[in-house]
């Protein structure tokens, strides 16, 4: 096997990896938890799309962020664009600043993960007042902390996936 037909074997099944974990971020921002649960519930979408963002920024960024963004709109019956939008500003900044980004520590990027996180969540909280009237609750900034908890862990799962997928 030739040195371009291994890469483009590799490029595609990172590929194929990249939409299959953003596919499940999205089921899993679709599981029905009741609750305290669901106030807990990180927003998996974001924080995949960070990772895959990070890890290639010139393959992951403007149009994922957008499509799945989109399709989550679709999926939750929200106002369209709401999640597109606040998705696009996380890809563009982790896009822009993601060499400096992966020189952080490992617990400096869980907490720029979480910057990310509030910064989405003040978003999509502005649109959804602008839109509705819908005021924010201090119960919204939960999924933001449980997101900075198990960033470190779902890193070191999809670094495992990826490193993988590279074989």
């Amino acid at each position: 096997m030739n040195r371009r037909t291994y890469h483009n074997k590799w490029h595609m099944s990172a590929r194929v990896l990249r939409h299959l974990t953003l596919l499940l971020a999205l089921v899993l921002m679709l599981v029905p938890v009741h609750g305290w649960l669901k106030l807990l519930q990180p927003y998996w979408l974001a924080l995949v799309l960070i990772y895959w963002v990070l890890e290639a920024p010139e393959r992951n960024g403007l149009f994922t962020a957008f499509f799945y963004g989109l399709l989550l709109d679709v999926l939750y019956g929200s106002l369209l664009g709401n999640h597109s939008l606040s998705l696009l500003v996380i890809a563009y900044l982790v896009g822009k600043y993601a060499r400096q980004f992966r020189m952080t520590s490992f617990w400096q990027l869980a907490l720029i993960v979480g910057a990310l996180l509030l910064n989405d969540l003040f978003i999509r909280a502005l649109i959804d007042w602008l839109a509705s009237g819908q005021k924010p609750r201090i119960q919204d900034m939960l999924p933001v902390l449980t997101g900075i908890l198990v960033w470190p862990w779902l890193k070191l799962l999809l670094d495992h996936l990826h490193a993988r997928s590279r074989r």
